[in-house]
């Protein structure tokens, strides 16, 4: 980012223009109604804001030649915007409640289909699911977004669209492209999700009759294939399945216990892509023009190639694209450093997205986008001049800024989804905040670079090792602290009080005399939980020869072989890296035996993947 980008980062706020705010918030809520409970609330909710915003022209009209009133304005526009997206919100849902396919799923229906595949195949992970790296980690099925073109079930045939989603097995699905046409057999299932996918299809077999993807996707599959090859080529096998997620949201190569971890240690919303994403690529590319001193113009319009790529190589699906729209409005906070002119791009873009796909009302990844932006335009600027003021570097302190801004506003939102609190994940995105930039550009770079061969990619891919595995030792390091995600209550309601809770704190904060007595609150607390559960006093005890593990769910017991650094191990509990941090602390690094009552354990430790453990003994299968 050049100087002037960063003085107008750091610039003073204007007044907040929130005259299109009420409009967004107002269509979004109608979509998640439409979207929950049918579409006949929202007919009603479009039907009477449409007689309202033509009151509000008709009462216009007769005042011509008298100054309109600014509320006038905002009011015409929230109706007329809810009018909009309640008009489209209440035909889809009606065409999938009409759609024949859902009739069928409810008799699970016998199916034969002709489909267009509008997304990549996305392995399907359970706990049991065995693998650390590859193409699907070990998935035995994957879940395939898909567009109907035809179907025939119970005698009839139709020539019909819609959303179906397919559950497909790994043979024969795993590579394959968005864009591809071909035929599927099999079962169908009700949908249960509240978007506009009209039945599940549970697939039997391989696909049939496949057609070649359009050029530009098979391009783009060769880009993608070309990263996660470079990764496995220059970086050890979990570092090599996460860097292709953190660059492009492909997460195909995950294996559950890695995915288990970065969910523990709040560090999930790195491997999906965001406005972040955007802002991270972007923002190289114009910054190596400014150093370049490359004209404005040019630097837009690379800018907007770049932009245009990056979406490409993601996948242009609803999700990406609404991160692009997110990404832009960021990038627009950052270079304006105004935030004046930002809310009300912020707001057409909900307005705009909600319009083109009514299904993002109640997508999760769209919340956490517009809440993540929200957090770029209204938080981050000052955040980033805070840090510069206390001698933290320029790109340093807009790298932590960034993630920070975004964790704290998103937080509610992932509360509400997960039903926990992760107490470890604001130091955890503090820890990895200046290593995410230059993983995902040195990722995409790696990608870019991949058709002129194996060495520049393998090469970016290697530049950006330390960071990825950095990246990983974080999150196994917070996925094995006692009591790191706390229960918390799910839904909209454990969503609203955290985001009372942390409101509170803010403005206690906020309160001088108050920040002193909860900043020594804070102290004195982390001063009795640090030594107390994290480095305990005299542990592990002198001599000990039997200890079990605190793993949760299911038990995990160690026996001493009397040499140092050695010992046994029977079972290893449920919980993703809680034996691991026990052995860890015992000073066990190497295994003589492992004995497994029941192996469904397994797959949680990283023990599964190789300690020096001589021998295992699996007693359920004796």
């Amino acid at each position: 980012m050049s100087g002037s980008a960063r003085q107008q980062w750091a610039g003073p706020a204007a007044a907040l223009d929130l005259r299109l705010v009420p409009a967004a918030v107002l269509s979004w809520l109608v979509a998640i109604l439409g979207l929950t409970a049918g579409w006949e609330p929202a007919a009603a909710v479009a039907s009477v804001s449409a007689l309202l915003m033509l009151s509000v022209l008709v009462a216009m009209r007769r005042r011509r030649g008298y100054a309109v009133r600014p509320g006038a304005l905002v009011l015409l526009a929230a109706a007329g915007s809810v009018a909009s997206v309640g008009l489209v919100v209440a035909a889809q849902v009606h065409q999938r409640a009409a759609h024949p396919l859902r009739a069928a799923a409810e008799h699970a229906a016998a199916v034969t289909a002709r489909v267009v595949l509008t997304g990549d195949p996305a392995p399907v992970l359970t706990p049991e699911s065995v693998g650390y790296g590859g193409r699907g980690a070990g998935a035995a099925q994957f879940s395939v977004p898909a567009e109907l073109v035809s179907a025939r079930a119970a005698g009839a045939s139709w020539r019909l669209g819609g959303h179906i989603l397919l559950l497909a097995p790994a043979a024969g699905w795993s590579d394959l492209l968005p864009g591809t046409e071909l035929t599927v057999s099999g079962l169908l299932a009700p949908a249960t999700r509240p978007d506009l996918t009209v039945a599940v299809l549970r697939v039997r077999g391989p696909p049939a009759e496949l057609t070649q993807p359009p050029w530009w996707q098979r391009g783009l599959g060769v880009l993608r294939h070309g990263l996660r090859t470079a990764s496995q080529a220059a970086l050890p096998e979990r570092p090599a399945a996460l860097l292709p997620g953190l660059a492009i949201g492909d997460t195909s190569a995950m294996s559950w216990p890695l995915r288990e971890e970065f969910r523990t240690t709040g560090l999930t919303h790195l491997t999906a892509v965001s406005g972040a994403n955007v802002i991270f690529v972007v923002g190289a590319v114009c910054g190596l023009l400014s150093l370049a001193r490359a004209g404005p113009k040019t630097t837009v319009v690379c800018g907007l190639l770049a932009l245009v790529g990056f979406v490409l190589l993601a996948r242009p699906s609803p999700s990406v694209l609404r991160a692009a729209v997110m990404g832009g409005v960021g990038l627009l906070g950052v270079f304006v450093g105004r935030r004046r002119p930002v809310l009300p791009a912020l707001a057409a873009s909900v307005i705009g997205l909600l319009l083109a796909a009514p299904a993002l009302g109640t997508d999760p990844g769209f919340a956490l986008s517009v809440a993540a932006t929200c957090a770029l335009v209204l938080l981050a600027p000052s955040w980033a001049a805070a840090l510069r003021r206390v001698g933290v570097p320029a790109g340093v302190a807009e790298a932590i800024a960034v993630p920070s801004a975004a964790h704290l506003v998103t937080a509610p939102l992932i509360a509400g989804l997960s039903g926990q609190v992760s107490l470890v994940a604001v130091l955890a995105n503090l820890a990895v905040a200046p290593v995410v930039a230059p993983v995902t550009v040195l990722g995409v770079l790696a990608a870019v670079l991949s058709p002129l061969g194996a060495t520049p990619a393998q090469l970016c891919a290697w530049l950006a090792g330390p960071g990825v595995r950095w990246l990983v030792g974080v999150a196994h390091w917070g996925a094995g602290i006692p009591d790191g995600a706390l229960p918390w209550p799910g839904g909209v309601a454990g969503a609203a009080l955290l985001a009372s809770a942390l409101l509170a704190g803010v403005a206690l904060l906020r309160l001088r005399r108050l920040r002193v007595l909860v900043l020594a609150g804070l102290v004195g607390l982390l001063l009795v939980l640090v030594p107390t559960r994290f480095v305990t006093p005299g542990w592990p005890a002198t001599g000990w020869a039997l200890v079990a593990c605190d793993v949760g769910q299911g038990d995990a017991m160690v026996l001493s072989t009397g040499q140092r650094g050695i010992g046994v191990l029977v079972d290893t509990g449920t919980e993703t890296g809680a034996v691991d941090g026990c052995l860890r602390r015992l000073g066990v690094v190497s295994l003589a035996l492992v004995v497994l009552t029941h192996l469904f354990s397994w797959q949680f430790s990283s023990v599964s993947r190789g300690t020096g453990a001589a021998g295992v003994w699996d007693l359920d299968h004796c």
